[in-house]
């Protein structure tokens, strides 16, 4: 694992600061997380398949609102990968004392 240093002129502060800045940002993403996942369910519950199986194997022309619906179901599924990687990376940083 790397390690990420930082000077500041009150080191105590500023890494109280930043702990702080980073829960609440886990939390947020958290919160968009679970709100794009019921925004995923309700696209595998209209075409009960799933979001992966989805991409893998379906075109606009198999859904109802074709483009566009075809357009938010894969945008919202990378929206969610792209959260939970947010996330993984988050919870992947520790506090090291120097």
């Amino acid at each position: 694992m790397s390690e990420l240093k930082l000077k500041a002129e009150h080191p105590e502060k500023a890494s109280e600061i930043l702990f702080d800045a980073l829960t609440m940002e886990k939390s947020r993403l958290q919160y968009s997380l679970e709100l794009s996942r019921k925004r995923l369910a309700e696209f595998e519950k209209k075409y009960n398949v799933s979001s992966l199986d989805f991409l893998e194997n379906w075109s606009a022309e198999d859904l109802e609102g074709q483009d566009m619906e075809y357009v938010k179901w894969a945008g919202e599924y990378r929206l969610a990968s792209s959260l939970l990687q947010r996330i993984d990376i988050l919870n992947g940083i520790t506090h090291a004392n120097t």
